[in-house]
């Protein structure tokens, strides 16, 4: 949703001619909201081989379209981003993440092989250095935020900018009042896995008599079965993957957001929120959040959440049993986190940044 949505959709509304290349289940181009859409097909049989067939195919793509600039969103294409540098063309990398930090806790999505821990904490380390050597090369990194106030690329690249993945106000308007007469009912929407603190946010809303709106995708896909596994799970109401409109109905049925990620890779060093709180916020849904320095910073100037430890099953339902029996306080709450949106948490300011980065580093290599 970020790239498209957000980044692509801003710059062709700002005059730039974008198009998205990326892989799906068959091989098109179609022009979509004035972004030209190339969707590859290439079928893989392992991790390994993004490395090889598929980034062999999107370079050949990329040079096809013959840009001005290119920005990458994938780490496994910065040896591709390495490839378009020799041949004159401005890169950009965008880190959605911080991967290296992500790979040495074992918690990304890219396992080339089935590693040991003490293993990938090695790889992590070398994939942070290849990074560093990549983006030195490349004219600049779009990045999401500072880790404990520290900008991860300084010194590691020529240029920086960050880029905050956050909701544009239009998208999201409660139409109906939050209800809290017939007990919580918890929206948990994003990735499903166990460092996202799944597990223990349904122990606590079992404990809490609630429910818990769950969307999003299992990673891995084992981890839904162990989930139902669980005497608890039979307080979850499993939405599926949803679209844009689909979260915003489900969120119209909650009454408390919920982002209980535990304290691992760079979750709780990062200077941002999860992409859902913000969407949580834009409506007016009080938050239950883990107690990272960031969200207890933002949460004493903004006052739209309770802060717990993530691991700790019985503080977070305490956390859920005072939102539903104090509505006119979680009301308020969640009226403070719309106003905090509206104010500094919005694509509008964000997507201004980007335009006018682009604008500044097209001219500086004309």
């Amino acid at each position: 949703m970020r790239i498209f949505e957000k980044e692509c959709k801003s710059l062709a509304k700002g005059g730039f001619d974008v198009t998205l290349i990326g892989f799906g289940p068959s091989a098109k181009t179609e022009n979509i909201d004035g972004v030209r859409c190339i969707s590859l097909f290439c079928p893989i049989k392992n991790n390994l081989e993004i490395l090889t067939k598929r980034n062999k195919m999107s370079l050949e793509a990329a040079l096809k379209v013959d840009a001005d600039i290119y920005q990458l969103h994938e780490p496994e294409l910065l040896p591709v981003g390495l490839k378009l540098k020799r041949k004159g063309k401005i890169v950009i990398f965008d880190s959605h993440e911080y991967y290296g930090w992500q790979l040495r806790d074992n918690i990304h999505k890219i396992k080339i092989i089935k590693t040991p821990a003490f293993l990938m904490k090695v790889i992590g380390s070398l994939y942070m250095r290849y990074e560093k050597h990549v983006c030195m090369k490349l004219d600049a990194v779009v990045q999401v935020c500072t880790m404990n106030g520290v900008d991860y690329f300084a010194n590691r690249c020529r240029k920086t900018l960050f880029i905050r993945n956050l909701p544009s106000i239009s998208d999201y308007t409660r139409k109906t009042p939050i209800d809290y007469a017939n007990g919580p009912k918890i929206a948990m929407i994003g990735g499903i896995t166990k460092e996202r603190g799944i597990t223990q946010l349904i122990r606590a809303t079992h404990l809490a008599e609630g429910r818990v709106l769950l969307a999003g995708a299992f990673s891995p896909k084992s981890y839904q079965s162990e989930l139902q596994e669980m005497p608890e799970y039979e307080c979850v109401d499993y939405q599926g993957f949803l679209d844009k409109n689909g979260m915003v109905a489900l969120l119209e049925q909650a009454n408390i957001g919920a982002s209980t990620i535990l304290n691992v890779g760079q979750y709780d060093k990062i200077d941002t929120f999860p992409t859902k709180v913000y969407d949580y916020m834009s409506m007016e849904l009080p938050v239950v959040i883990s107690d990272t320095e960031f969200a207890k910073k933002m949460n004493d100037k903004y006052h739209f959440a309770i802060c717990v430890s993530p691991d700790k099953p019985e503080e977070i339902a305490a956390a859920i049993r005072w939102l539903n029996s104090h509505p006119k306080e979680a009301i308020e709450m969640g009226k403070n986190g719309r106003k905090a949106i509206e104010s500094e948490f919005n694509w509008e300011k964000e997507s201004n940044k980007l335009l006018e980065f682009y604008k500044r580093i097209f001219s500086s290599n004309e």
